[in-house]
């Protein structure tokens, strides 16, 4: 992500660039001129401070030669000195590509001069008057060669320079339409970055604060606001768009939460007036069992007993956690009730590890499986019919088996309630007559109930779905039943009930 920072410092930068470069360019064009214009104008002024000072320097020595005066020899050493020390410039200041031969013989002249100069002097000072005569004579002679040899480089210099006068007239023309270019070509970058840029600035702000509208006029359903930039204002789009998402989200939340508190208030009102009738049974069913004990008709006061047990238990709230003791006792009455019924048609047993049922439970998880087994399995049989429970540990696990010699499951059935214990199928329940006298208070019912559109699904697998949901999510595992059956065979369902649930021990559960 780049920053809304980062991008002005650049854009900006560029900018800044751009002028300074443009800037320096000028500034160095006129530079280079101001060299030019320099350079030759010292080569004009070479050449003329050369030819007056050779001039200087012969009058000053041809009047010391006249009026024998001590002035007029130290003006000529004077600018003797000054042509001795230049002389050397000649050739590297004046010289170019076309007058290079004239500019060294300008130079040997010069020393020639200074030399005649030189012997002049000394034979003056020696009495020698022929010859400082011939001297002076070559003297002045040079001197008038220079001036000729210097008014020559100076027409040269200045036909050079009005070519060069020329070019710079030129330039400057060139200069002064693209500087006229520049200017309007950084006027207008200037212009379009900062337009640009405030675009990109300002077009976010302008969509977000439209869907702010949209949100304080109700409005939640609207489209995502889309962020052409990379930058904080992305992240305050997609934060927004979230926001925007989520309120809308809670609000339908709420509603359904309030549809639902209105529903459930509703069940409850249901509930407690379809309660009355339950718990007048069971105060009833106690009054007739302590009546049937004081008339000592102990059989009849021991079944109405187990009937109020199991109503009793049944009527419990069903999201309680009971032990496995719990279970195994309803379980017990149950059998108790049934034997009374069918007598030696059916046998009951038992077999149960007392060390595990502190194990807890679901509550409601035995009685179903065993009713099922009885309506559906054997309660057709007119003699030998076998149903038993056992409770029992194996490793880490209580294994709890329900096992029946009756008619078994259809194929069908135990491929669903097999995939639905894999996680496979979503179970279905069917609301229709289920087969045999079920206690009318067990999971059948509740289960109808709760789901009352599924239609089709065979009775005997109606309890087991709710049972087998319940185990896994109270578990939190997939595997905790196992089903074994065959048509004419009988059926077994294993209970495989961790010790521990979740992972974590609790001391109250072990089985010794």
């Amino acid at each position: 992500m780049i920053k809304i920072r980062t991008k002005a410092l650049f854009y900006f930068g560029i900018f800044i660039v751009l002028l300074n470069g443009t800037v320096f360019f000028f500034y160095q064009s006129s530079e280079d001129i101001v060299t030019d214009y320099d350079y030759s104008m010292r080569r004009l002024l070479l050449f003329n401070e050369i030819s007056q000072r050779t001039n200087r320097m012969v009058e000053q020595l041809n009047a010391y030669l006249t009026e024998k005066d001590g002035r007029y020899f130290r003006e000529y050493e004077r600018q003797y000195r000054w042509l001795q020390q230049h002389r050397r410039q000649v050739g590297e200041t004046l010289s170019n590509r076309n007058n290079r031969l004239l500019v060294k013989n300008y130079e040997h002249m010069i020393e020639s001069l200074l030399e005649e100069g030189a012997l002049t002097v000394y034979h003056f000072q020696a009495g020698n008057i022929s010859l400082y005569s011939s001297h002076l004579h070559e003297a002045m002679k040079i001197a008038s060669f220079i001036q000729e040899t210097t008014l020559s480089l100076i027409d040269e210099e200045l036909t050079t320079y009005q070519h060069f006068y020329n070019e710079v007239e030129a330039r400057n023309r060139y200069f002064r339409y693209m500087g006229i270019g520049l200017s309007m070509t950084t006027f207008l970058l200037g212009v379009l970055l900062a337009v640009w840029f405030s675009g990109g600035l300002t077009r976010p702000i302008a969509l977000l604060s439209r869907a702010a509208r949209e949100i304080a006029s109700g409005k939640l359903d609207g489209p995502d606001v889309i962020s052409t930039t990379n930058d904080e204002l992305k992240l305050l789009t997609d934060t927004f768009n979230d926001m925007r998402r989520n309120l809308k989200r809670l609000i339908e939340e709420m509603k359904q939460k309030s549809e639902l508190d209105r529903l459930v208030k509703e069940l409850e009102l249901k509930s407690l007036q379809s309660q009355m009738n339950p718990h007048f049974l069971f105060n009833t069913l106690n009054a007739v069992a302590k009546m049937a004990y004081l008339e000592e008709a102990n059989q009849t006061s021991r079944l109405i007993e187990a009937i109020a047990a199991i109503l009793r238990y049944n009527l419990g709230d069903l999201q309680r956690t009971v032990t496995l003791a719990d279970e195994v006792r309803i379980a017990h009455e149950y059998f108790f009730i049934q034997q009374t019924r069918f007598f030696d048609r059916i046998k009951f047993s038992m077999d149960v590890e007392e060390s595990c049922l502190s194990l807890p439970i679901p509550p409601l998880t035995l009685q179903p499986l065993i009713e099922n087994a009885f309506i559906h399995g054997i309660e057709s049989y007119e003699k030998g019919a076998v149903l038993s429970l056992t409770v029992e540990k194996k490793k880490d696990l209580v294994v709890v088996e329900i096992r029946d010699n009756g008619v078994g499951m259809s194929e069908e059935v135990k491929e669903k309630l097999t995939a639905f214990i894999k996680g496979e199928e979503t179970g279905s329940i069917s609301h229709g007559q289920t087969r045999g006298h079920s206690t009318g208070i067990g999971m059948y019912n509740v289960i109808r109930r709760q789901n009352p559109s599924n239609k089709g699904e065979s009775p005997e697998s109606i309890g087991m779905y709710n049972v087998i949901r319940r185990l896994q999510l109270f578990y939190g595992m997939q595997d905790v039943i196992e089903i074994e059956s065959a048509a004419g065979k009988g059926t077994t369902i294993r209970l495989l009930l961790p010790i521990t649930k979740g992972g974590e021990a609790n001391e109250n559960r072990h089985c010794r």
